[in-house]
């Protein structure tokens, strides 16, 4: 994968200490816009429990009626095509988002003495939107830098060509080459599978941020978190990045 445009404006940055951070469910609630994709997608109620506690193929299976279960590859690109806003019913649940509180002042307080680095499944034509909706919940967006996936990136998970790397292979190798253009001292996020990546890079500082119905702090440290929060404001005590 090509991937050296999306980095190239962290040239000159080299002395300083990065911190890598995800975006959705580590700065920014997603449940009601999730629910809002799932009934969108499904063309009925999906229970809100269900969303936050189960994954794809679970909901899937659950609640979709027989008649979806038998076009199941149309869905799964449909779904991907909604969240990644490529298709167009899917920017207007982007309003349903909120800022996950006291992430903007901790980040804020960082970006003073360390580069953010903000690490997204969020695709490159959701860039504008993105930096839009960061500077509209009050995080840090100037001296920042935005590291994105590619649409192409999905063309495993939508079942178009099994060949192409996983979601993970593709976090992996962007995270790899973070680590090659700054010292990254810390890590955030909210998906207990991409531990592994973090500390196999050596980052020190490995912080999960619990999502309660759906992990389990130990979750996230036996993949090699170093520590879990459940809140930002946990963090605000937190002077340095160093």
């Amino acid at each position: 994968m090509y991937i050296s445009p999306r980095l190239t404006c962290m040239q000159g940055w080299d002395e300083m200490n990065g911190v890598i951070v995800d975006i959705d469910d580590t700065l920014i609630n997603t449940r009601r816009r999730m629910h809002r994709v799932w009934n969108l997608l499904l063309n009925r109620e999906v229970p809100t429990e269900a969303v936050e506690t189960q994954g794809l193929e679970q909901i899937f299976m659950n609640f979709a009626s027989k008649e979806q279960k038998s076009q199941v590859k149309e869905f799964q690109k449909r779904f991907w095509n909604i969240l990644l806003c490529l298709d167009e019913s899917g920017v207007e649940s982007l309003k349903l988002h909120k800022p996950i509180p006291h992430a903007a002042e901790v980040l804020q307080h960082w970006s003073r003495t360390a580069k953010i680095i903000y690490l997204t499944g969020r695709t490159e034509n959701m860039r504008s939107r993105t930096l839009d909706e960061l500077r509209r919940f009050g995080f840090p967006t100037e001296t920042t830098e935005l590291v994105m996936f590619n649409p192409e990136d999905y063309a495993r998970p939508k079942g178009e060509n099994l060949s192409r790397p996983t979601l993970t292979d593709t976090r992996s190798n962007l995270s790899s080459k973070i680590c090659e253009k700054f010292n990254v001292v810390r890590v955030i996020d909210d998906y207990p599978g991409y531990f592994p990546i973090f500390k196999r890079l050596q980052i020190p500082d490995r912080i999960g941020f619990l999502r309660p119905k759906k992990y389990k702090p130990q979750h996230y440290l036996d993949k090699g978190a170093t520590k879990v929060i459940e809140r930002w404001k946990n963090l605000q005590d937190q002077k340095s990045t160093c």
